[in-house]
């Protein structure tokens, strides 16, 4: 996998405070995975985490709805699921669906003009459907109602540092870029209307070096059981955002190769890239939490990012190939390379339609699958609607 080096003319595209010391309370056990040094990267099979079922949703290709760009998991793809759609984010390209993959509307107007945002660095949804975009350079959030019609463009107050956000309760949690080290507050809660409600210093400060560098992803959110939750780069605890406060949930203890305020003050980014984590994804979904990273990369070499499952209960954790992602024993299928949940035991992927027709149609599924055979037929008939499609295939794999 070609990963390319992060620079500052890119931070805008991307994607950010809590004290990394983590309390518990006297007799809780805080769930910690050690990750100091990394375990041998492994297959695991969908059965081995528990899920049993497995849904394919084409989505409808019009001149409109186009999704350019392959998925990986280093690409800038982010997909939401609602009561009865799902949105792709891709770039600037805010695409929704239907539940069942038919087009309803392409999302807001790229562009410089009023009513019009730059870039769509962050996106999300409420408990309405309505949907909300940010657009950190014009510091402006965008209110679109669940048909996709714009209601209405209130300011950020945010200093075009605002590139990621959560909505919950009425409120925004947001986070503050600090590729400059510039940044006072690294959490602002706000309303709907732009007024800040309160702001969380930041915990992490570090002087500037001279070759600004940002992360993909600063800071991580993700909702689960209906809670928020947030991991920044520069700490091995994921927190619980409740009640004003953050909480600590469970530790990804990486040793040497966290990246502290100090190794920012002093490392480029290009020595940053080469020993330290750089992570991509993070969510929770049953009993498992699933992060992705990439650690010691390289330019012009194929670098592996990879991904550790581990069980919040039991006694199990696997590192696997990201790219290979998690093997189909369900049908036979392509392998599963998650992207998020769709609610607390459904994952959400993507595949190209075309890898899995030639997948399917090979000889190699053939010979290699001969206990799928009768799942190859359901397959194939799912795979002859898609020849005329350029969009990819959203898959639901369930517990």
């Amino acid at each position: 996998m070609k990963a390319t080096l992060t620079l500052l003319s890119l931070i805008g595209l991307m994607l950010f405070t809590p004290g990394c010391k983590s309390p518990t309370k006297e007799g809780d056990e805080l769930k910690t995975y050690n990750l100091t040094t990394l375990p041998e990267v492994k297959t695991v099979k969908l059965s081995e985490l528990g899920f049993r079922n497995i849904e394919y949703i084409p989505l409808e290709t019009t001149d409109s709805s186009l999704i350019q760009g392959k998925f990986s998991p280093i690409s800038f793809y982010k997909v939401l699921s609602g009561d009865g759609f799902f949105i792709v984010r891709q770039f600037t390209t805010v695409l929704k669906f239907k539940d069942d993959g038919s087009f309803i509307r392409k999302i807001g107007t790229v562009g410089r003009g009023p009513g019009e945002f730059q870039v769509c660095h962050d996106i999300d949804v409420d408990e309405l459907g309505r949907i909300y975009i940010v657009d950190a350079w014009k510091e402006k959030f965008f209110l679109y109602s669940e048909k996709g019609d714009l209601i209405k463009i209130f300011n950020s107050p945010l200093e075009r540092k605002a590139v990621e956000l959560i909505y919950f309760d009425g409120k925004f949690l947001c986070y503050n870029q600090n590729n400059l080290a510039d940044i006072a507050n690294s959490f602002n809660l706000i309303d709907t209307n732009g007024t800040v409600l309160k702001s969380f210093p930041n915990k992490y400060p570090f002087t500037k070096h001279s070759s600004a560098f940002g992360f993909n992803h600063e800071n991580m959110f993700y909702r689960f059981n209906n809670k928020v939750f947030t991991k920044e780069v520069y700490c091995d605890t994921i927190f619980e955002f409740e009640n004003l406060s953050f909480k600590p949930h469970i530790v990804i203890h990486v040793g040497d190769r966290l990246i502290t305020p100090e190794v920012r003050s002093k490392t480029d980014g290009l020595g940053i890239l080469k020993k330290y984590i750089n992570p991509f994804n993070l969510f929770e979904f049953g009993d498992f939490v699933y992060y992705e990273f990439q650690t010691e990369m390289n330019l012009f070499q194929d670098n592996k990012v990879y991904s550790f499952i581990g069980s919040k209960k039991e006694d199990f954790e696997v590192l696997i190939d990201a790219e290979k992602g998690i093997e189909n024993d369900l049908d036979g299928g392509l392998n599963i390379i998650p992207i998020t949940i769709k609610d607390e035991s459904t994952i959400i992927a993507m595949v190209e339609a075309m890898e899995l027709i030639n997948y399917i149609t090979s000889d190699t599924f053939i010979s290699s699958n001969p206990k799928y055979l009768d799942k190859k037929k359901q397959l194939e008939t799912l795979t002859n609607s898609l020849k005329e499609t350029d969009n990819p295939i959203l898959i639901l794999v369930s517990l």
